[in-house]
């Protein structure tokens, strides 16, 4: 069962002048909070694009130019937006649209490694962190945004020697802060306390960032974009976010380090936490992911997925990825009234050592699979799953919530490395569900257990 946002020990508030002020949303009593712009804002800036004339314009982005300076430019279709290699831009990249024939590239230029978006806050300063007693430690980040995750690398000390790039433990709140790597974070005062055996994080780690629940790539109604060649990781939402979305292709992009937020708050106060590498929410119509790397996500690696009724997800296609460590390589499912998911396709894809990433054991539902095929109520004709490698699972290679037969196409698939089960179907209908979550073994939805885990 998930564990509470924040309990225990009280923190004292951030100054007023210091706070951001995320808006939350409120739907049947659950507080949701955005990771990126909400619908009217994202739906306005999409439109706007129609009203722009194409241009050829090429902007080259140095390293010391931040990434509020780029969001504020104002693109016509058809710009290319460049970032140079080698380089690190913090924060969030709030992508603009561009039209039918004209994209908007986002992409690199320059030699040496892909330029990187990540959204974390780096804790490396030794006078960051405070000593409040015993083993515990502050750092204030001075913001309320969610901190989902930290990350962290050895320094050169002895007794780092037993820890390698991997992520810290979040925990619910200070009370829980028993083991060594233990956090957790108060969103009223922006603070982080965690527990380290042996001294100051400073001096332990060498790398310290504190993953921000936001979209690294925010993208909402966006349309007309291509990405190319870009690195995305530490973001404590999703790597590439947003809902509404046509006419995108995102290739050859690395994207890791993924989720660990807090989606919602519960009926009980419990945090729910989230993340995914490559998400499509809602609608989504002549989408194309090729050639990524994506490792190291809290739930899936790549998705599209929408309980939104009346959302079209259509020629969504997943060609040559490669997916790791992540709980789930590839989620779906769709519900709503007068949904449907036409023409989604899996090809070529590897997927390896799903539920073998850094929040499997964090989790209060370990379930990890290839394939995560949550309960699905619309019509999917044309889905196919073809030509794809499965390697090794902690749980299982794929676990339906529907009987796919005669939905779905499943060929030329080739299971290696010690896959194990190949399939657990739970064989529920389409409609008329009890539960539309069987997975959520809660106080809330009092879901059965034997329900759930009959195969």
């Amino acid at each position: 069962m998930a564990t509470p946002w924040h309990t225990g020990t009280p923190i004292l508030p951030m100054k007023t002048s210091e706070r951001e002020n995320p808006q939350v949303v409120v739907e049947a009593g659950i507080a949701k909070f955005p990771a990126g712009r909400l619908p009217d804002e994202a739906r306005a800036i999409a439109k706007a694009a129609y009203g722009r004339k194409p241009t050829c314009a090429v902007y080259k982005i140095e390293p010391a130019t931040p990434l509020d300076d780029v969001n504020a430019l104002e693109l016509s279709p058809g710009a290319t937006v460049l970032f140079r290699r080698g380089g690190v831009w913090r924060g969030q990249l709030r992508v603009q649209s561009g039209i039918p024939g004209h994209p908007i590239r986002y992409g690199a230029f320059g030699e040496g490694p892909a330029p990187v978006i990540q959204p974390s806050l780096d804790a490396t300063d030794a006078d960051g962190w405070r000593h409040i007693g015993g083993e515990l430690w502050r750092f204030d980040t001075g913001l309320p945004t969610d901190i989902g995750n930290i990350i962290v690398s050895p320094a050169e000390a002895p007794d780092a020697a037993a820890w390698r790039r991997g992520c810290l433990f979040k925990r619910g709140s200070a009370s829980e802060l028993l083991q060594d790597g233990d956090f957790t974070f108060d969103p009223g005062s922006g603070a982080v306390i965690l527990r380290s055996v042996s001294g100051s994080p400073a001096s332990r780690w060498g790398e310290i960032e504190m993953a921000r629940k936001l979209n690294a790539i925010d993208e909402p109604c966006a349309h007309d974009i291509e990405y190319d060649g870009l690195a995305i990781r530490y973001a404590a939402a999703h790597g590439f976010g947003g809902g509404g979305v046509e006419r995108i292709a995102i290739r050859d992009c690395d994207v890791s380090w993924i989720g660990g937020g807090y989606l919602y708050m519960d009926d009980l106060g419990n945090g729910v936490r989230y993340g995914n590498g490559i998400e499509f929410w809602g609608g989504a119509q002549d989408v194309a992911v090729e050639n990524c790397a994506v490792r190291q996500c809290w739930d899936a690696g790549i998705t599209n997925q929408t309980n939104e009724p009346g959302s079209i997800q259509r020629r969504v296609a997943w060609r040559g990825n490669r997916v790791s460590e992540c709980e789930y390589s590839y989620e779906f499912w769709h519900q709503g009234a007068g949904g449907i998911a036409e023409d989604v396709t899996l090809d070529g894809n590897d997927f390896r050592d799903a539920g073998f990433g850094w929040g499997h054991a964090q989790r209060w539902n370990p379930n990890a699979a290839h394939l995560m095929f949550y309960d699905t109520t619309v019509p999917t004709p044309g889905f196919a799953i073809r030509g794809n490698v499965f390697g090794r699972s902690k749980n299982v290679t794929a676990r339906l919530f529907n009987d796919w037969a005669g939905c779905a196409e499943f060929s030329g698939n080739r299971f290696a490395d010690g896959a194990g089960w190949v399939c657990r179907r739970h064989g529920r209908p389409r409609s008329g569900l009890r539960y539309l979550y069987p997975d959520r073994l809660d106080r809330i939805h009092r879901d059965d257990e034997a329900e759930i885990e009959t195969p």
